[in-house]
């Protein structure tokens, strides 16, 4: 017995030391990790040191517990604000609210320093991003933006498995019908540009192969947009006219993004998002709709694709180019928001709004496009029925053939 209890005692011994010294070498390990970070603390300089723990956050990926301890760092220096304006103080905030929900809580869920910022219990009094949560959305639900998608909420029912995404839906409709008139006016402008490229190929056809080819192609393109009142860059004006519009979703989604998180939609935040999928430490199903979800990024990555390649090229080299641009610009935009891991409801946002912009694409481009050169008739520009006898457009492209004619002769009396 009295060999036992002392086998006890000194094992017992062993485990409180050896757990005394874990813990003071993981002191110590993060004192010498976050030393920088902690002077420029120190100086005053908060957001240099914000930035400072995120970047030994992302070189210890290796240590979970380190890495993890780091964004919490992150977050409660930046919950505190960047200064005393209220801009400073909700900006540093809104980075708090970044870091802790968008990275630790995503990344890092089964460590000691999520236990420390929830309180061990996601959602209670106890829970530091919660309660910084409720607070930003308090604050926000007085703005206008909140209020426009809270009223549509409110509308399509508040059920939390269908409202909070059919108002997103009815957003994307609302921004459409708004737009619509300049819409009309930019792909008016593409089938004018349309019904020009068989003039414009004739004037690459004709100097094929001659000395400084290229510059004479395009002042002569120029002369036929100006001849036949076509204006190249008239589509530019109604896509920078959208911009305004895509800041001010971006901007509502975000300081709507907390009532978000009680959202689910279709596949989203059901239960095969507690099956824990993972892919490179990316979870495939979203919980809710402000966190990321693969398949829906993916839906739209198909729909972008399919939107860029929808206005038909003039020749088969456009096309290729066409093509590979769609495939690339799909890529970028999919990978870009997997990095920044932007909250599906945005995604379902631009999925939505991509979807109309493929049925007005193909009823006012793609359609009539598709039509003409079906009936192997090209009507003049400013018209938007092809001609009665279907000779395609005679008098436009009589003069390429006569400008072509005059350069010749100059060129043999030299």
């Amino acid at each position: 017995m009295r060999a036992s209890f002392r086998l006890a005692i000194v094992l017992g011994a062993i485990v409180i030391f050896s757990g005394g010294t874990a813990a003071t070498s993981s002191a110590q390990q993060f004192d010498t990790l976050f030393a920088k970070a902690r002077q420029l603390e120190k100086d005053g300089k908060r957001r240099e040191a914000v930035r400072e723990y995120r970047q030994v956050s992302s070189d210890q990926h290796r240590d979970p517990e380190a890495a993890a301890e780091a964004l919490y760092q992150a977050g409660l220096l930046a919950s505190q604000g960047y200064g005393t304006t209220p801009e400073l103080k909700e900006g540093g905030e809104a980075e708090a609210v970044e870091i802790w929900g968008k990275q630790l809580a995503i990344q890092f869920p089964n460590t000691k320093a999520f236990k420390e910022l929830t309180g061990g219990s996601p959602g209670s009094p106890e829970d530091k991003l919660f309660v910084l949560q409720t607070e930003i959305d308090k604050r926000n639900s007085k703005l206008p933006r909140y209020q426009i998608l809270d009223t549509l909420v409110r509308i399509t029912g508040k059920n939390p498995n269908v409202s909070y995404g059919l108002a997103l839906i009815a957003l994307a409709v609302l921004v459409k019908l708004i737009l619509f008139p300049l819409t009309k006016k930019q792909y008016a402008s593409m089938r004018e540009m349309q019904k020009m490229q068989p003039l414009i190929k004739k004037l690459q056809e004709q100097y094929k192969g001659k000395e400084g080819a290229q510059a004479e192609v395009s002042k002569k393109t120029m002369e036929l947009y100006k001849e036949h009142g076509v204006n190249p860059f008239a589509g530019c004006w109604p896509a920078l006219v959208q911009l305004p519009f895509l800041i001010f979703v971006f901007t509502a989604i975000r300081e709507y993004e907390f009532a978000f998180s009680r959202g689910h939609f279709l596949w989203i935040g059901s239960p095969l998002a507690d099956q824990g999928w993972k892919v490179y430490g990316f979870e495939v199903i979203g919980k809710n709709l402000a966190s990321p979800d693969i398949p829906l990024l993916a839906l739209y990555a198909v729909t972008n694709f399919i939107t860029m390649k929808m206005t038909p090229a003039s020749d088969p080299m456009q096309q290729q180019q066409q093509n590979t641009m769609a495939w690339m610009m799909s890529g970028v935009f999919f990978f870009m928001f997997v990095q920044y891991r932007w909250s599906s409801a945005f995604v379902l946002y631009w999925l939505a709004l991509n979807c109309l912009s493929i049925w007005q694409q193909y009823e006012f481009i793609y359609k009539p496009h598709k039509e003409r050169m079906k009936a192997g008739d090209i009507p003049p520009p400013g018209s938007d029925s092809p001609s009665k006898n279907g000779a395609g457009a005679p008098a436009p492209e009589a003069k390429p053939v006569t400008q072509a004619a005059r350069v010749r002769p100059r060129k043999k009396k030299k």
